[in-house]
């Protein structure tokens, strides 16, 4: 699963926003996030991504790294950026701010969604992403001072077995109940 630690991050926009719980309103936020990465963590998303999108070069290049897995080359530059429809949900975001641990921005059980994937010659990829969470407002005005700024943020995917991995129908989190022998 996808997942970032300590990752130098473009924050591009925060959006707060209501949503209606029951008959409350909570607060909301979507968060806009782009970095560059390596194209070998395509494989995060799907085993095949990195072979459709590159492929070893031409000849000479190709015998320069003898690596197998390297794939430096764009097989189609004039396709643009891709779209990934996958949900993740149960994720942690923590943004490093400051020179200590206490003052990070902390959300916890963030949804992560909206990928888009912008291939570039050499073998990175700059991915684009939103996050949906749903902070207080003291965290939200922290996160609005980051707009437009490189920040180095942690993404933490849910723990296996963890609550957030259940959904029922209604979206609400369902205990996981697991039996130890």
């Amino acid at each position: 699963m996808f997942s970032l630690s300590n990752a130098q991050v473009k924050l591009d926009n925060v959006n707060p926003r209501a949503e209606l719980h029951g008959e409350d309103h909570a607060l909301a936020v979507d968060i806009k996030l782009s970095t560059a990465i390596s194209n070998d963590r395509l494989a995060e998303f799907d085993a095949n991504l990195k072979s459709a999108l590159y492929w070893k070069g031409n000849e000479t290049q190709g015998e320069l790294i003898a690596e197998p897995g390297h794939l430096p080359t764009l097989r189609f530059p004039e396709m643009g950026p891709i779209r990934w429809n996958k949900d993740l949900a149960g994720y942690t975001l923590t943004v490093h701010v400051g020179f200590s641990d206490e003052s990070a921005i902390k959300i916890a059980d963030c949804a992560v969604d909206k990928f888009l994937f912008d291939a570039q010659e050499g073998g990175s990829v700059i991915v684009s992403f939103r996050i949906q969470a749903h902070p207080d407002a003291a965290t939200l005005g922290r996160l609005c001072e980051l707009i437009q700024q490189d920040i180095e943020m942690t993404l933490t995917e849910p723990q296996v077995g963890s609550e957030s991995d259940e959904k029922d129908e209604q979206g609400q989190g369902k205990l996981v109940v697991e039996e130890v022998e």
